[in-house]
């Protein structure tokens, strides 16, 4: 109930707590920003905020997400290039290799033009506030909700849910939009994916 009343004034920033305010850790810190990916996905508007802010976020989020493709890629992708290439190991690294590159481009300019285009629908339309490296930031640190979709059965319908859920919160926590409009920016952004994910031709 409190996290529904916190939110009820869309575009206007809350007063910022110390641990709010409090300035990013310096030099290498990846455990403190794999907490804040966490945090993100456990809605916490907070956390949400400071990596919006957070300069830093954005290489952490890069490398947080090529890890994430990374992982979809071997727990989808292997099996096939195993079945082809089985007797040829040396044939097997190179696909290895130029899958995991193909995927990684592929994945990278769906992100940044869905997340983009997204954001500029948001504030021509919407009245958004945010800047777009203040939007990706938090969403690159949350993309690896999306390796749920390895999940049996249910991975794709969990890995869509949640991932509208982390959209949802970061639109209306930086771009300062209402919840359903973000929540509407959200699935659109969501069935875009999931379209571009079919039409991502399979190794043969």
């Amino acid at each position: 109930m409190d996290y529904g009343v916190s939110h009820n004034c869309s575009g206007i920033a809350p007063l910022q707590t110390p641990e709010e305010a409090a300035p990013p850790p310096s030099g290498f810190a990846p455990s403190y920003y794999l907490r804040l990916a966490f945090n993100i996905v456990r809605w916490d508007d907070v956390s949400i905020r400071r990596a919006s802010r957070d300069s830093n976020a954005l290489f952490y989020g890069i490398a947080l997400w090529a890890v994430s493709v990374t992982i979809i890629f071997l727990g989808t992708g292997v099996r096939p290039l195993l079945q082809r290439f089985a007797a040829s190991p040396i044939a097997l690294i190179i696909g290895l290799i130029f899958g995991m590159a193909f995927i990684l481009v592929y994945m990278g300019v769906i992100v940044v033009v869905q997340l983009g285009l997204c954001h500029l629908i948001a504030k021509w339309f919407l009245g958004a506030t945010g800047r777009f490296p203040e939007v990706i930031r938090p969403l690159l640190l949350g993309w690896f909700v999306n390796c749920l979709i390895l999940v049996p059965y249910v991975g794709m319908l969990a890995a869509g849910i949640a991932w509208t859920a982390v959209l949802m919160l970061v639109f209306e926590e930086v771009d300062g939009i209402g919840r359903l409009q973000a929540f509407g920016i959200s699935a659109g952004i969501n069935i875009c994916f999931i379209v571009l994910q079919y039409a991502l031709p399979a190794p043969h």
